[in-house]
This record gives C-alpha cells, structure tokens and sequence, in this order.
C-alpha cells in the first residue's frame, strides 16, 4: 500500500510540475487508490491513466461537479467485473440450498449439523477463499483479496435474498411455508444468513489472500532465477 501511495504520489507531482499555470482536476483519491490496487501490476499505469486523462480532458469541461462521480461510478463497474462471478456463486449456493431445504425437506435435530449444510458452508468458504487468492495473485497486494471478499459478501447477500424472493413468489404453497419454517424460517432466508456472509468472507477472504500473496511472491521471486539459469 505505500508503494502505491507513493507511485501515485509521484505521478501526482509530475502532473502538477506540467500545469504551473492553472489548477489540475483530480478525482476522489479514495476511488483513485481504490482502482489502482485492484489492478495487476502491468495494467495500474496504462488503465489509471487513461481514465484519469479522460476524467480531465472531456468529463471535467462536460460535466462539471459532476465528474466526480462519473469517475467513481467508472471505479464501481471496474470492481463488479472483479467480484460478479465469486457474488454469482454465492448467491447460487445459498439460493439452492433454500431450494433444498423448501421443495425437498429433511428432518433437522437440533445441534446436529446435516450434509447440506456441511456442503454449503464449505462451498461459501471456497468461494470466498479461492477469490481472494487469485485477487491478491494477480495485484500483487493481500489487502485487495480481502476488499473483494467483502465487497463479494455484499453483492452476493443482495443477489441471495433477491432469488429466495423470487423462489419464494413461486413456490408458496402451504406445504413449502411448512419445509421453509422448519428449515430455520423465512428470517433467516432472507435476511439472517445473508447478513453471516461478511464476517464469514472476511475470515476466508484473508486466508485465501495470504495464500495467493505467498504464492504470487514464490512466484516472482522464482522467474528471474529461471531466467537465469
């Protein structure tokens, strides 16, 4: 992290040494360091760039105050193509396992943990896990394999509730309200597992981040010697 701090840093410093003359828009810094470290390290000059020449040439003189927002909204559909597939399979893995628990009923004793369940939470923290590491490979930092944990439990939470509610609107039939209520109820459908996902994520997320960046290291660090030798 200040290592990008300080190449941004750096790079802020050329640009003001080019404008003496007038003041140079930038963008929420925030978003700026954001976008910088979800990018692998031979992208974070070429795509920073470009959408910072952008943001200054043509959305600054069209849209005023408003360019900010442009750019954060820029910064916003960078991070969902990062994160929809890992929100898409949580999502699918909680919405199927109400599915299973609505439309094909099990018996459940308390202070016993069924297979479905078992299944379930393994796939959650699979997810989880092997998104952060492949996030913290490819960027180089731990930290990003964690942000995307978070921000996957999020959209994955809203994505989760939004599918019950939808298998909900089509099987509502006594019988299923009846498997429903005896699976843990619709609080907890909708709401009560969704709202786990973060700290759950959290937990995997840095696992699984801490393995991708040990290995993304092991793996820098090997190439020159095979260069080399």
């Amino acid at each position: 992290m200040r290592r990008l701090r300080s190449e941004i840093a750096a790079r802020t410093g050329r640009e003001h040494r080019m404008t003496i003359d007038r003041s140079t828009p930038r963008p929420p810094r925030w978003a700026e360091l954001l976008l910088v470290l979800l990018l692998a390290p031979r992208d974070r000059e070429s795509v920073s760039g470009d959408l910072l020449e952008e943001y200054r040439e043509s959305i600054v003189p069209a849209l005023g105050r408003g360019a900010n927002r442009w750019y954060v909204r820029q910064v916003n559909r960078h991070v969902l193509r990062q994160t929809w597939m890992w929100s898409a399979l949580v999502a699918a893995t909680l919405v199927t396992r109400h599915l299973f628990d609505s439309l094909l009923p099990i018996h459940y004793t308390p202070h016993v943990v069924v297979f479905r369940s078992v299944i379930m939470s393994w796939a959650l923290i699979g997810t989880f896990a092997v998104g952060a590491a492949w996030q913290a490979w490819r960027t180089e930092h731990l930290r990003t394999g964690v942000i995307l944990s978070i921000v996957t439990a999020l959209i994955g939470g809203v994505l989760a509730a939004a599918g019950t509610a939808v298998c909900l609107a089509i099987w509502h039939d006594p019988a299923t309200m009846r498997a429903i209520q005896g699976s843990g109820g619709l609080d907890e459908a909708l709401w009560g597992v969704p709202l786990l996902l973060t700290p759950i994520g959290i937990i995997a997320g840095v696992q699984g981040a801490a393995v991708g960046r040990v290995g993304a290291a092991i793996y820098g660090w090997s190439r020159p010697n095979t260069k080399s030798a």
